[in-house]
């Protein structure tokens, strides 16, 4: 997951260029300096150098050799570089052992052409040609560090320094950029599973960039998305509360027509009243659907035993099975506890198992089971009921969990609902955070799986 995480992405490529530039500035020094691009005669302007030849030259001429190997080794102590003066003839004049690289470098120096200044990277040597008072020509060689040469320990400390410095750069840089986008991400979050009211402008403050300009229009889709939903969910709510009325009106003419009527009547009178049974169960499903895409809030949570519920859900189901010739069975029943509105999930699981006890089979069994399985890392539990019906059309099966849908095969109006049982699971489903998805099974029926998170055993034994 981190390899994915755009934070990381950002920072990383922000450092990388960092240190491949300072890298690249390194190899740029080498090649110029010791590699195969470096100067045989790189003149260096403006050396400390240049002082010391000119006091060893007026040293020698003045107070002779002694005074002059004085005044180098106080050089070397001092300045910890070793030095030597050389005349014209290639003669070392304050007595101390030249290398052969010290008098090839002097020997170069004196050559028609050279530089007042010239350095060998290889050895590490830079030599100095000076003019006395008397116009006589010397050249002092001295060993310079070389700026790679130095301490292991200095290279370690300056690599930290390189490295902190310019990762806390690219750390501020990529957080400035990316934090607004996790925001909106969480924002989407919230707002996918049913928190309209989340905003994110205002927590952006006085931004003003392209990240700042998504997060208006998320908060203008976002309003207005919620603005259609509460009008729909209040035009539901006033519509179904307005029908009951006349309803209930209804029901009670019908009583009243019954009385003195014939055979004839009583039976258009039964059947007016089928219909009107079934609009109030519509209505009371358009009320529960509508309070269930509500939020779960003020519908009280509790610690809720699956395994309790799903045996008294398919007792329930067997029970009205069995007028039809039909049966319900649990297949396995592990333990698990969700916290949640039992009513919700009882209406959701109860929901979905009528639909299989109604398109099952005659003389079949529809198949419950609950069982725990792992979901990226946290448990969770598994209920899966299955019908040996003819099952739905494969097109028909994204769109089951649709108010008011009906699959074309075999789930018409006649023999099914008003199409809002499945809706109302889904929703119910959706606000304890799971997932309900059907498909057909290999050898005929349909199979619903209900996914909800579940606590851990530990959890549960801490009530």
């Amino acid at each position: 997951m981190l390899r994915n995480s755009l934070f990381i992405k950002i920072c990383l490529s922000f450092w990388l260029t960092t240190l491949f530039m300072i890298g690249a500035v390194l190899m740029v020094d080498w090649l110029t300096e010791t590699g195969p691009f470096r100067s045989k005669r790189a003149l260096i302007h403006g050396n400390p150098l240049t002082v010391a030849a000119h006091m060893a030259v007026w040293v020698f001429e003045h107070e002779g050799g002694p005074s002059l190997q004085k005044y180098v080794g106080q050089l070397e102590e001092s300045a910890g570089t070793r030095a030597w003066l050389y005349d014209k003839n290639g003669l070392e004049l304050s007595g101390a052992p030249g290398s052969p690289e010290a008098r090839e470098l002097a020997a170069l120096a004196f050559a028609p052409g050279s530089g007042d200044f010239i350095s060998s990277p290889e050895t590490g040597m830079a030599a100095v040609r000076e003019r006395s008072t008397a116009g006589e020509f010397y050249v002092m060689v001295a060993e310079i560090p070389h700026p790679l040469g130095m301490e292991p320990f200095m290279i370690l400390i300056r690599l930290l320094v390189v490295l902190t410095v310019s990762g806390l750069i690219c750390y501020v840089l990529a957080r400035y950029l990316t934090a607004p986008i996790l925001g909106l991400g969480a924002a989407v979050k919230r707002f996918a599973s049913g928190d309209l009211s989340v905003r994110v402008g205002p927590a952006l403050g006085n931004r003003n960039d392209e990240i700042s300009r998504l997060a208006l229009d998320f908060d203008s889709m976002a309003e207005r998305i919620e603005s259609l939903l509460t009008s729909q969910r209040v035009l539901l709510r006033d519509i179904s509360h307005e029908l009951r009325s006349p309803l209930s009106r209804l029901h009670v003419a019908l009583e009243l027509c019954r009385t003195g009527c014939g055979p004839e009547v009583v039976r258009n009178l039964d059947r007016i009243e089928r219909e009107a049974g079934r609009l109030n169960e519509m209505i009371e499903e358009l009320l529960t659907l509508n309070r269930v895409e509500s939020g779960i809030s003020g519908l009280g949570q509790t610690r809720i035993d699956l395994a309790r519920l799903i045996q008294e859900v398919s007792e329930d189901a067997d029970f009205e099975a069995r007028s039809l010739n039909r049966r319900v069975a649990i297949l396995s029943r592990e333990e698990c506890s969700i916290d949640g509105s039992e009513d919700l999930l009882r209406r959701a699981i109860e929901n979905v198992a009528r639909n299989a006890v109604r398109y099952t089979a005659e003389g079949s069994v529809v198949d419950i089971s609950l069982r725990r399985i792992q979901g990226n890392g946290n448990p969770r539990g598994l209920i899966t009921i299955r019908d040996h019906g003819r099952g739905v059309p494969e097109e028909s099966i994204p769109h089951l969990f649709k108010p008011f849908y009906r699959a074309d095969h075999g789930r018409d109006r006649e023999s099914g609902g008003a199409g809002l049982g499945l809706a109302i699971t889904e929703a119910a489903i959706r606000l304890h955070n799971g997932t309900v998805r059907a498909k057909n099974a290999g050898d005929g029926g349909l199979i619903v799986e209900i996914t909800l998170p579940i606590l851990s055993l530990g959890i549960q034994t801490q009530e």
